[in-house]
């Protein structure tokens, strides 16, 4: 079978011989040499090259199984996790400039309600008076009365649900009408329960003076405002 001089330099390009070997007299002079020269020159090319696919194709077989367990999780989490997604409820703001009333959300996710004086209010022109063991009636002058429970004030304890201490001492400067005297002092109550309950209801009415003052021996802890409580 006859070939021609391309067929022939192919098939020994393929076997990647450097020599070619072809009859005398079908190539003009340095014709072989040339062919000779591309053949080596393709042989070093394709060396360097078929190593690095040698290699890739090495690394790829070794995090193969990896990567086939990655997937695998990502479908069994798509399949059968949910991510939960914070819920974020809108705390609406009815007529608050009117009555003076804002809704804030405290870090124990309880809602507390605020009662804002005006600007330039003082805590004489204040009254709360206890409706019963837990709501109370707050008015302020040119403001519309409004009733609140120690929930709402901020004053519950968050272990038991009920009353906390702060509470508890501004029910009893309420019993004593306004103003806890020595002898009707309990232990329970300390300073820093004073300085909490002053720091509460002053965040609840918008206000920056204390509205109980320090203790004397003649009056104990008086509220500025009037705390009273129903009889």
């Amino acid at each position: 079978m006859k070939m021609t001089v391309g067929e022939l330099v192919a098939k020994q390009m393929k076997e990647d011989k450097s020599s070619l070997t072809l009859p005398n007299g079908l190539l003009p002079p340095g014709a072989k040499e040339a062919l000779v020269s591309i053949a080596d020159m393709k042989k070093k090319i394709e060396e360097p090259l078929r190593k690095q696919l040698e290699m890739a194709k090495l690394a790829y077989g070794s995090i193969a199984p990896h990567l086939d367990r990655i997937a695998e999780m990502n479908k069994i989490v798509q399949e059968n996790y949910i991510i939960p997604q914070r819920r974020i409820q809108e705390v609406r703001i009815v007529n608050s400039e009117e009555l003076g009333i804002r809704s804030n959300r405290k870090e124990n996710n309880v809602v507390v309600a605020s009662y804002l004086l005006p600007k330039n209010a003082n805590w004489e022109s204040l009254s709360i008076q206890f409706l019963d063991g837990h709501v109370v009636n707050v008015s302020y002058s040119g403001m519309k009365s409004q009733k609140f429970d120690f929930k709402d004030m901020g004053f519950m304890n968050m272990k038991t649900n009920k009353p906390d201490l702060k509470w508890e001492l501004l029910r009893a400067i309420a019993e004593n009408s306004g103003a806890l005297t020595k002898s009707k002092w309990n232990r329970k109550f300390g300073r820093n329960v004073k300085y909490e309950l002053n720091e509460r209801l002053k965040k609840f009415f918008g206000m920056d003076s204390n509205p109980i003052s320090h203790y004397t021996k003649k009056g104990g802890y008086r509220a500025t405002f009037s705390l009273t409580e129903v009889k």
